[in-house]
């Protein structure tokens, strides 16, 4: 017959790898909806967001950016989020999900540099002709 201290053993190497299951399936779940709901929303809505996901314990934060058009023709996007990873996460209880739709800011810094490339290619001569010594 086991002793006492056998059992409080197993009992703790039970505990550990059940705490250790719960923990990976919740990582998994994080990085499964990190590269599956971007898709999902695009094939949806046509415009794959920028995304956002902020993990503090057993709370999960979603922060969708779209542009100003998309988010004045769908008004439902925080509930289609929502819906997607209550129907294919069920780790992620609904109470415990926060989902943020904002609007994209065009990033002024690279639109100049996307100017100062199209000037220094303008730059570049078609052919270069080879140097003969």
């Amino acid at each position: 017959m086991a002793s006492g201290k056998n059992c409080m053993k197993l009992f703790c190497w039970g505990t550990l790898i059940y705490m250790g299951y719960k923990i990976y399936r919740y990582a998994s779940g994080v990085f499964n909806i990190s590269k599956e709901l971007p898709v999902y929303l695009k094939n949806v809505i046509g415009e794959k967001p920028g995304m956002n996901l902020t993990v503090v314990f057993n709370r999960l934060g979603v922060s969708l950016s779209f542009s100003e058009d998309i988010i004045k023709e769908h008004s439902d996007i925080a509930e289609l989020a929502q819906e997607y990873i209550g129907k294919y996460y069920p780790i992620f209880r609904q109470d415990h999900v926060t989902i943020e739709v904002i609007q994209k800011a065009a990033c002024k810094k690279s639109v100049e540099i996307d100017e100062v490339a199209e000037e220094d290619a303008a730059e570049v001569p078609e052919k270069l002709e080879p140097e003969t010594v």
